[in-house]
């Protein structure tokens, strides 16, 4: 099953692809950001068997978006170090890698759809999603949307079917949005995503459900004195993590200092 499932995402990342088409848009940005408070917290998302010294974790983080004709594909890499302290008091320098690809197809391009439908569902379409980590692979498949809502720059859902090497099969919901404001002349952006997926845990044959959420709150530092808006932003991304299965209940919740540079 997810041979077949392998096969389809790689047909989807194929056409969505060619994002530098007539009429297309991409934008890559560079992140750098400071966790504090991740000296009691498993690093699920990088394989950590272990917290940080000091709580102190330092991550870069490559973000591309890129739309075409038919669709868009995000993509994001993030390397990640730190010093660790075994639970056998021996310390190292940690470093790891973690990467996703989000590539979607708007059937509603196909269907000559000009109208948002239902006059909020802007796009419409299947959606896949790659992730790779330290010891961590997941492939998704299943069905996007881009909704129009007054105020909101971006808002969108992606709804899948989930195989992971952990929990094998099992689903995921993922809302995300943008909402950009101002606050004088200083402008703000409020931009983020939450992962809501299903858990399985095998041995005891109990289900559960595990969060993932990083908003984050950015002002523009250029635009107030006369600088390009948008080229640099900075402030803070909250970190949150929820597991619940069994009588397992786990909650992390950590502030990351950032600095965004929009490359172009």
């Amino acid at each position: 099953m997810n041979r077949l499932l392998g096969s389809v995402l790689a047909v989807a990342l194929l056409a969505a692809a060619p994002a530098a088409r007539a009429g297309g848009f991409s934008t890559t940005n560079v992140q750098l950001l400071q966790g504090y408070g991740f000296d009691n917290i498993l690093d699920a998302n990088f394989g950590s068997p272990e917290g940080f010294d000091d709580g102190l974790k330092t991550t870069l983080t490559l973000n591309h978006f890129s739309t075409w004709e038919h669709g868009d594909s995000f993509f994001f890499a993030d390397l990640t170090r730190g010093d660790i302290t075994s639970f056998a008091g021996e310390k190292s320098k940690y470093t790891s890698s973690y990467v996703e690809w989000h590539p979607r197809l708007f059937l509603n391009s196909f269907a000559g759809q000009k109208a948002p439908l239902f006059g909020f569902i802007r796009n419409w379409g299947l959606a896949g999603e790659v992730n790779q980590g330290a010891g961590f692979h997941a492939y998704l498949g299943g069905l996007g949307l881009d909704l129009q809502v007054p105020g909101f720059a971006v808002l969108g859902l992606n709804v899948f079917y989930r195989y992971d090497n952990f929990n094998e099969h099992g689903w995921q919901v993922s809302p995300y949005w943008t909402v950009p404001f101002a606050v004088g002349p200083v402008p703000f952006v409020f931009t983020g995503f939450i992962d809501v997926n299903g858990l399985h845990d095998k041995v005891a044959d109990e289900n559960g459900y595990e969060i993932w959420a990083q908003p984050e709150l950015l002002v523009d530092v250029l635009a107030p004195f006369g600088g390009k808006a948008g080229k640099l932003h900075a402030g803070v991304e909250w970190w949150f993590h929820m597991q619940s299965i069994g009588e397992f209940d786990e909650t992390s919740s950590v502030p990351q200092v950032m600095v965004q540079w929009t490359v172009f």
